[in-house]
C-alpha cells in the first residue's frame, strides 16, 4: 500500500460550509492520536483539502469467481453514489445483472440502470462493490461507496486516493 499522506483539514471547513458534514472533532481523551494535523476526522467517500474536482485512478474490476479481470481508468466523483462501468466491460466479465435502481442525474433527470456485484482492486486491496451497468461510451466512475468500501478519501488538491478514518 502507498504512504499515507494527510492534510489539514482546516482550510476545508473555512471555505466550504456544504462539506463541514465530513468533519468531526475527535473527544479530548483522543487528541493527537489521530493521523490529521487538527485531530479533524476524514470519513471515507469525502473529499478533503476544500478543493473541488476531479481526476482519474487506475483499478481493476474482478468476476465474483477472480477468473476474469480488466484494468481500468476511472474518474473519481464523490458526487457519484456507485462506481460506474459500461455494460460491455461488466457482461464481459461474466458479472450479471441483480435488479434495477433509480437514479437523479446532474441535470435532473432520472433514469433506471441495471446494478450488479463485483470486486474491485485498488492498491492491492480486493473488496466487493455494487457496480452499475453504465450505457455504452459512459465513463468509468468510482463513486462515494467504493470509496468507502476502501476506506479511502479523495485528495483533489494532489489527485491522489488516500486512507480515512474508518468508524465502527
Amino acid at each position: 500500500m502507498s504512504q499515507c499522506y494527510w492534510l489539514s483539514l482546516e482550510r476545508q471547513a473555512q471555505t466550504s460550509r456544504s462539506k463541514e458534514r465530513y468533519e468531526h472533532t475527535r473527544p479530548s481523551q483522543n487528541a493527537g492520536a489521530g493521523k490529521t494535523p487538527g485531530g479533524k476526522l476524514v470519513l471515507p467517500g469525502s473529499t478533503i483539502g476544500g478543493e473541488v474536482g476531479t481526476f482519474y485512478v487506475d483499478f481493476t474490476l474482478w468476476n465474483w469467481d477472480r477468473t476474469g479481470s480488466r484494468a481500468v481508468n476511472g474518474l473519481v466523483d464523490t458526487g457519484a453514489t456507485f462506481p460506474q462501468v459500461p455494460a460491455s466491460v461488466l457482461e464481459e466479465l461474466g458479472i450479471e445483472r441483480a435488479e434495477t435502481v433509480k437514479f437523479r442525474l446532474a441535470d435532473g433527470s432520472s433514469t433506471e440502470l441495471w446494478l450488479g456485484h463485483a470486486l474491485l482492486e485498488i492498491e492491492g486491496s480486493i473488496r466487493s462493490v455494487d457496480v452499475i451497468f453504465g450505457p455504452e461510451g459512459s465513463s468509468v466512475l468510482l463513486g462515494a461507496l467504493a470509496l468507502e468500501a476502501f476506506g479511502l478519501a479523495a485528495d483533489v488538491s494532489h489527485q491522489r486516493l488516500v486512507p480515512a478514518d474508518v468508524l465502527l
